[in-house]
């Protein structure tokens, strides 16, 4: 499988982002933050989306490294997530630091949270 973050796999639309935020679960490993909802099996098994608060970073250049470090961390760990033939996963990941953390830091956190993540599938599929 390739390593790589394509059109199929990024969740964008506003629909999917409220009905993900509306009925969801999360998991916190410092800087980051996942939201997901497990749900039945659709046409893909992982969508993710990306956010870095304005609040926070008021310059968009800040938040599009902040949003480049997190999508590459994922891209280089997605295959770590269990895939299932039974659901399918939305997620977004939310960067919740105030100050800008170096790749390393953001790639551990993401490692922790794709384990946070597996267990949660495997407790579904029982």
């Amino acid at each position: 499988m390739k390593l790589t973050f394509g059109k199929n796999e990024k969740l964008k639309s506003k629909k999917a982002f409220d009905a993900l935020f509306s009925d969801s679960k999360t998991c916190v490993s410092h800087p980051v933050r996942f939201v997901y909802k497990i749900k039945p099996k659709q046409d893909y098994m992982v969508r993710v989306g990306v956010s870095v608060g304005k609040k926070k970073f008021k310059h968009a250049v800040d938040r599009n490294l902040l949003k480049r470090r997190l999508k590459e961390a994922y891209r280089l760990n997605k295959l770590l997530i269990e895939h299932s033939n039974d659901f399918s996963v939305d997620l977004v990941m939310i960067y919740t630091s105030s100050k800008p953390q170096d790749y390393a830091t953001i790639e551990k956190s993401v490692k922790i949270l794709v384990e946070k993540l597996n267990e949660a599938i495997q407790t579904k599929k029982d």
